[in-house]
């Protein structure tokens, strides 16, 4: 599926909050780049991703390039936003789009707490352009867990595989946002797992560590 990923950004929290310090705000921003940079090569090549971008300071890029995804939509090949996050980029992307294109995106959601957190948009604004909304569930339930159903991952002898065990650990010990202390948490993944095991067409909201082991191992490594 590596020839569907057309856009990848971060950072879509477009205004400072003031509970988070500067210094940290400007640290996590960084992590994030190289954790893109980082992903692209050890899952890539990507043939249809461009870059990957920083919304906080480069947003305007962010936007066009997810406009023009949004313009390359079509009814037989559309467009599934993975909304990880503000929705903010999405919003300006689908302003700035072709209103002809709009009804090809699908987006993807799975808490109003990121749903309802946009400092320009409501989340009302994004579903008025006509986009097609996927609330799938707190995927917290099964993807925020304690440490332990990833110890597999610790010490395993794909790079790759290690590498996530080692950005689940950043994310744990970070600190700035407490309820991931002594948790895992890939909840937001459990979107892109539900889009890979079918979307709308019987795809599993119920994701768990397990479950996204199997996939990962699908090969048996």
């Amino acid at each position: 599926l590596n020839d569907r990923l057309v856009h990848l950004s971060h950072s879509c929290d477009l205004k400072p909050t003031a509970r988070i310090p500067v210094a940290d705000e400007l640290r996590r921003q960084k992590v994030l780049h190289q954790i893109c940079k980082d992903g692209v090569a050890h899952f890539g090549p990507f043939s249809n991703l461009v870059g990957y971008f920083n919304c906080r300071t480069d947003q305007q890029a962010a936007v066009n390039d997810l406009r023009d995804a949004i313009n390359e939509s079509s009814k037989s090949d559309p467009l599934w936003i993975i909304e990880a996050g503000e929705p903010d980029v999405i919003c300006f992307a689908l302003k700035d789009a072709d209103a002809m294109k709009r009804k090809h995106v699908h987006v993807v959601s799975h808490h109003p707490g990121n749903d309802n957190a946009g400092d320009f948009f409501s989340w009302q604004q994004i579903l008025d352009f006509g986009v097609t909304e996927h609330q799938i569930g707190d995927q917290n339930v099964g993807l925020k867990t304690p440490i332990s159903p990833w110890e597999w991952a610790k010490e395993h002898r794909d790079k790759s595989i290690h590498w996530i065990w080692e950005q689940l650990a950043y994310a744990e010990q970070d600190g700035v946002v407490k309820f991931q202390t002594n948790h895992f948490d890939c909840s937001d993944a459990g979107m892109v797992y539900w889009w890979i095991t079918g979307a709308s067409q019987g795809g599993n909201n119920n994701a768990t560590p397990a479950e996204t082991k199997e996939m990962l191992l699908r090969d048996g490594a």
